[in-house]
């Protein structure tokens, strides 16, 4: 079994990473939904991994917490997943704690994923 790739995820992953995006993604508009699968097949990174705690999850725990009950880190425009997506990678860039080489590892594939689809909602 890999859970750690978007393209070798067995069934189970593909389902759980189907649920998690549309939770996450539930309120965006169509295009950044059609960006973000772009961006699952073309990095083959799989933002939900069952043996990682992605930015994403930290953030969006952190909101939730603050805000009493509003996990809804991308919001419902372009403009605001695209602010999403720079907090994602400014955290990445300045981790609350140290990080070891394998977070590291992870937090690259991450770096590159919201990245590559921060460009994908621009276009």
């Amino acid at each position: 079994m890999n859970n750690r790739t978007y393209q070798f995820a067995d069934e189970k992953t593909k389902k759980q990473n189907a649920y998690m995006s549309g939770y996450y993604l539930q309120t965006v508009p169509q295009s950044v939904k059609a960006a973000w699968q772009e961006t699952l097949e073309g990095t083959g990174f799989n933002p939900f991994q069952t043996d990682v705690t992605s930015i994403l999850t930290q953030l969006s725990v952190e909101q939730d917490f603050l805000t009493g009950g509003d996990d809804n880190i991308f919001g419902e425009t372009k403009e605001s997943c695209l602010a999403a997506i720079d907090k994602v990678l400014e955290r990445i860039e300045n981790p609350l704690a140290a990080v070891t080489e394998e977070r590291a590892a992870y937090l690259q594939q991450e770096k590159e994923f919201y990245t590559v689809l921060a460009s994908k909602i621009r276009e």
